[in-house]
């Protein structure tokens, strides 16, 4: 299983507790962020409603971080599992004010050492939009590959479909492509 709280040079992984749903009404009100989520930016209310689901979910079904830095939550990672926790879909944001300092990738990084090395656990993949060239690049640099396109996959806003761009990572692709970078 993987660990509730995790470490890394720069960070604290903890799980997310209730009071984080000031920082998540933040983070996903910008209407910049929310250009790239299938939801309208967040209201208060919502955020709230996030927050209470991340602290409730099932910790086998779905892992959830809060991506802290000196004390301060910055984000969120997340895993869902699903075949008997052998693949885990990868959900992760950091706050914009954060973005392009390396804690998005040091945060899934963490993450991500401590699920391969689970015994049962063989495939990470994650699913953005191909236009999110922040997070496609992110995926690539973490040695993820682009497993293909969806077309006209999902519901933005409630009324346009939109191409989700699929990566995956099995275990043995893990490090190979980016030990020098981590």
């Amino acid at each position: 299983m993987i660990p509730k709280v995790i470490e890394t040079g720069r960070l604290m992984l903890r799980p997310p507790e209730l009071r984080d749903a000031d920082t998540i009404f933040e983070i996903q009100s910008d209407p910049e962020w929310a250009k790239y989520q299938l939801e309208p930016p967040y209201t208060r209310k919502r955020a709230e409603h996030a927050a209470a689901y991340m602290v409730l979910c099932d910790w086998n079904t779905q892992a959830n971080w809060a991506v802290t830095l000196d004390g301060e939550m910055i984000g969120t990672v997340n895993l869902t599992f699903e075949a008997a926790g052998r693949i885990g879909s990868l959900g992760y944001g950091i706050h914009k004010r954060k973005w392009g300092q390396g804690f998005a990738r040091e945060a899934i990084t963490a993450v991500l050492d401590r699920a391969f090395a689970a015994e049962t656990f063989s495939r990470a993949r994650a699913h953005t939009k191909p236009l999110n060239e922040r997070s496609v690049g992110l995926l690539r640099r973490l040695g993820f590959t682009h497993e293909g396109t969806l077309r006209a996959n999902q519901l933005q806003g409630g009324t346009e479909l939109v191409d989700e761009a699929v990566f995956g990572l099995l275990r043995d692709e893990w490090g190979s492509d980016i030990e020098a970078g981590r």
